[in-house]
């Protein structure tokens, strides 16, 4: 049986645009109205529904609690809170977080997927890029090579942010589904 409400974790290092990704698939605001956001504290939760999903051939709604976490480590202690009834996690990062990127992304991929046991159908990388020219081929994410990888645009791809967002979690439900 499916739950009706799935918890997702989003996270990766700091000021990768975790939380401008999370207010734009949750529609919590328009993006070309908002500010510069400032550093999340620990963690903030969006709450929202995802509909017209196609699970094993039926079409259905889907609840969704985003867990938008700080990339700041000061918050570490709060990680098996956070870790705790999780369905699915979004790692982030982007161009300007790249140097770090890859070790901060195996850290946080082995906490909040592997350790709990989470199927790498679970689990999506976002690269948050902000010009076209930006190249995910720049990290080093072999340990990913099973995780799916999407490069974002929220300036010029917005329609498709969602589209995958919807994949991700058509694929948890999947994944949910076929082990019960």
């Amino acid at each position: 049986m499916l739950p009706n409400k799935l918890k997702i974790i989003m996270i990766g290092p700091s000021e990768s645009g975790k939380t401008q990704i999370a207010n734009f698939i949750s529609e919590s605001i328009n993006i070309e109205e908002a500010g510069t956001p400032s550093p999340t504290q620990g963690v903030r939760i969006v709450e929202f529904e995802v509909s017209n999903l196609s699970i094993n051939g039926k079409i259905t709604n889907i609840d969704i609690e985003l867990w938008d976490c700080s990339g700041d480590h000061k918050f570490e202690s709060c990680w098996p809170a956070l870790r705790m009834g999780v369905h699915g996690v979004i790692l982030v990062c982007s161009p300007s977080t790249a140097q770090a990127a890859a070790r901060e992304m195996e850290l946080l991929y082995n906490y909040f997927v592997s350790q709990p046991k989470l199927s790498t159908k679970q689990c999506v990388l976002f690269y948050n890029s902000t010009h076209e020219n930006d190249d995910m081929d720049t990290l080093n994410l072999s340990t990913f090579s099973k995780v799916s990888q999407v490069s974002v645009n929220l300036k010029t791809g917005d329609n498709r942010l969602k589209k995958d967002f919807s994949n991700f979690v058509a694929s948890i439900l999947q994944t949910i589904n076929a082990s019960n």
